[in-house]
């Protein structure tokens, strides 16, 4: 006996590995603008390059906190602090719409200061650092309104002093500051020559952070910078906040809505998971067999019947069943004069069963109702009477 040219592990194998690599393919596939990482250099929460914040999101873990990415619209709505790290460019209606969904809660804006070329030898790196220059920052903010930005060199280490909810804070200067200035500004963090770095917009809880090195992975190398740092989110986050989230939408990371990923979340994810196990119960269906396999018949069948029915097979698509009566009068005709013992042929034959039919049912007039008929049911009906005659004369 030959053995089988697979093993059935094997094959089994595989196939459970292609069902499991095309699951994963629609699922990466899905969500493959979801799970970008964000290590690209630019001043975002997931960067882990000098002007990124991924550092402070780790404080905050490492301290107990809780640092939330915000990634659709819907998670906006949420009490805690929300930092919103701008970039160049940067979506001015977006920055907007998100600045009308936090009304009334506590938003922090962190504008950029530098920007870096992206190191070669490393992509999540950044290497020769620009401060921006103020025509390129201040358009950044204008869905607020028009505010200055400036940036000076300090000579010498320079403190940075806190006031109104603020009252308190003490935190070390960086070598240069960028500061804001405008109408509707109430400065709540202020550097040497009484610079303002962090100010309140109007009366509501939206603050304006100019200087992001107070925050920034590079400010948060010194200790006392970080201890600064969490002091600072404290100080303006709500009263009996869980933690402090960080935006992602304006920074190209948002979750964006697909069919596709319909099929992994609820309500249909209950759904994919039935057809799923259908799927697989279909499979071993088909790969183990329940008793012997049943015979195939033959397309065409042999013999004599076969070739019968064929033949009326035929004649019923071409619709000329109705043409046979000639034939089927012939051969009765030539039937009934051999069980006769007449020894006759043609006209003489046919004048001789008309004798011996009865008077009422001559076997010409039979004949030649089958040879006219014009459709199957006349057909039929003609050939049952010449059936009949037949037999009542041979009896």
């Amino acid at each position: 006996m030959k053995e089988n040219a697979f093993n059935p592990r094997v094959v089994a194998g595989l196939v459970s590995a292609g069902i499991l690599a095309f699951a994963a393919f629609l699922f990466l596939f899905a969500y493959a603008g979801d799970l970008g990482r964000g290590h690209d250099g630019r001043a975002h929460a997931l960067s882990v390059s000098a002007i990124g914040f991924q550092g402070l999101v780790r404080l905050i873990e490492r301290q107990g906190g809780s640092a939330r990415m915000i990634r659709t619209a819907e998670e906006e709505g949420i009490e805690d602090l929300l930092v919103i790290t701008l970039e160049d460019p940067s979506d001015g209606k977006a920055f907007r719409t998100l600045l009308d969904a936090r009304e009334g809660r506590p938003t922090l804006i962190v504008l950029p200061k530098w920007w870096g070329q992206s190191d070669p030898m490393h992509s999540a790196w950044v290497k020769g650092g620009t401060a921006y220059p103020a025509f390129v920052t201040q358009p950044l903010l204008k869905p607020l309104g028009a505010f200055r930005i400036a940036q000076a060199r300090v000579r010498g280490k320079g403190a940075t002093v806190g006031r109104d909810i603020l009252d308190g804070y003490r935190g070390v200067s960086p070598p240069t500051l960028q500061s804001i200035s405008g109408e509707g500004l109430h400065p709540l963090l202020t550097g040497p020559g009484g610079l303002t770095l962090l100010a309140r917009f109007a009366d509501g809880p939206t603050y304006i952070l100019a200087e992001p090195d107070l925050l920034n992975n590079k400010g948060l190398k010194d200790p006392a910078a970080a201890r600064a740092a969490l002091a600072l989110l404290d100080g303006l986050n709500a009263t009996g906040a869980h933690g402090v989230a960080f935006d992602l939408t304006l920074n190209g990371f948002g979750r964006k809505p697909g069919l596709l990923k319909l099929a992994f979340e609820p309500p249909f994810l209950a759904l994919t998971l039935a057809i799923f196990v259908a799927a697989l119960l279909a499979g071993l269906h088909g790969a183990f067999r329940f008793g012997a396999p049943e015979a195939g018949a033959r397309a065409v069948a042999l013999g004599k019947a076969a070739l019968v029915e064929n033949s009326a097979g035929l004649l019923r698509i071409a619709r000329r069943e109705h043409r046979t009566g000639a034939a089927y009068a012939d051969l009765i005709r030539e039937a009934a004069g051999h069980e006769a013992g007449a020894g006759l042929q043609g006209e003489a034959l046919d004048l001789y069963l008309d004798r011996v039919s009865p008077p009422d049912a001559p076997f010409s007039a039979l004949a030649e109702r089958a040879r006219e008929a014009g459709d199957r049911h006349a057909l039929v009906a003609a050939a049952r009477s010449l059936f009949s005659w037949k037999k009542d004369l041979i009896k």
